[in-house]
């Protein structure tokens, strides 16, 4: 491992799924279950967001923290994308990380010492028809999340799963069937409704997924009319619904239900039955793994820290191909014969 100057980590609390890494020197935690005294939030989604006292976030997430968990604004510090500050002698930059809304990577430079790392989040690299596509800058650290971290997680082209989600809802109509796509309120729901407005499939929402998209367009991003599903769902149009929808006592009067997933997850054969739906469709918001594997050779790090998935495999598999990376929860295997730099 290089012995030059490195930003320094220390373990986050836990228990808790999702990475907790505190950047010492800077005083600043990544993506922390317990609230903390000052944080950065890469995006909205549940499992990365506590009422910390001070969040560095982009302009979008600061917008959804307030509508849809009540965050106080006074307690954040938005950031727009690619622009510089300086945090307490370190260099802040936050980039677009291409994962939902607002959605965003933090690179930091140490002014003195010129070490430099980049904390991905959740992200992904392959384009988006909602919202802005991943951002990169080289850094001495990578710490990078491992949700597909597996050589199994190899998703299809974009065009593709859209071709397997227009299928799916033609075919659905064509059998007198009512297509719900289900995918979470924010992020998936929102990709679901650009695509089907693209290939001019007309659809309606659930009231939650409604909400969400709506605040998403007051923050700016340009996304379709979120039109609410009320009485009926009108002839020929899908239905965009939360997973937990088909547990919703209004699921039981929809005529001739047809559901489907959408979900990275859906690479596994058994994810229909899994899930209790008649299609799984891999539409995912993270990166696969080969866009994992990519994302190192586009960072270029001395060292790489995995976390938030098959953070072990990961690592094995990046130093198998000459990086010098870890998992941020220990115990990695070393492999016989390995030849590293």
């Amino acid at each position: 491992m290089s012995d030059a100057p490195e930003i320094r980590l220390s373990p986050g609390p836990g228990p808790g799924p999702g990475p907790g890494l505190h950047l010492r020197e800077a005083d600043l935690w990544l993506d922390p279950r317990r609230p903390q005294h000052r944080a950065f939030v890469s995006h909205a989604h549940a499992d990365h967001v506590a009422r910390h006292q001070r969040i560095l976030c982009s302009p979008v997430t600061a917008h959804l923290l307030q509508t849809r968990y009540r965050i106080a604004r006074e307690r954040l510090c938005i950031q727009e994308f690619h622009e510089c500050r300086n945090w307490q002698g370190f260099l802040c930059t936050l980039l677009p990380a291409g994962h939902i809304a607002g959605s965003a990577m933090l690179h930091i430079v140490d002014e003195t010492s010129g070490a430099s790392l980049l904390y991905t989040g959740d992200y992904k690299l392959r384009s988006s028809r909602s919202i802005e596509s991943a951002s990169w800058k080289t850094a001495d650290t990578l710490i990078m999340e491992s949700t597909f971290g597996l050589p199994r997680y190899v998703l299809p082209s974009a065009s593709a799963i859209e071709s397997q989600l227009c299928d799916f809802v033609k075919e659905s109509m064509a059998g007198a069937h009512t297509p719900i796509l289900l995918g979470y309120s924010l992020g998936k729901a929102q990709e679901i409704a650009a695509i089907l407005a693209a290939h001019h499939i007309p659809f309606v929402n659930t009231a939650s997924v409604a909400q969400m998209t709506e605040a998403c367009r007051a923050a700016g991003l340009a996304l379709p009319a979120a039109s609410a599903w009320h009485e009926e769902i009108p002839h020929g149009h899908a239905l965009i619904a939360p997973p937990q929808f088909l547990r919703h006592k209004d699921f039981s009067r929809i005529p001739r239900p047809r559901t489907a997933m959408l979900t990275g997850w859906a690479l596994h054969p058994s994810a229909r039955f899994r899930y209790g739906v008649d299609a799984a469709i891999p539409l995912s918001d993270h990166a696969d793994f080969p866009d994992l594997l990519r994302t190192a050779e586009i960072v270029q790090p001395r060292r790489i820290i995995t976390v938030h998935g098959s953070t072990r495999e990961l690592a094995a598999s990046l130093r198998a191909r000459n990086f010098n990376a870890w998992s941020h929860f220990g115990d990695d295997q070393l492999e016989l014969f390995a030849d590293f730099p």
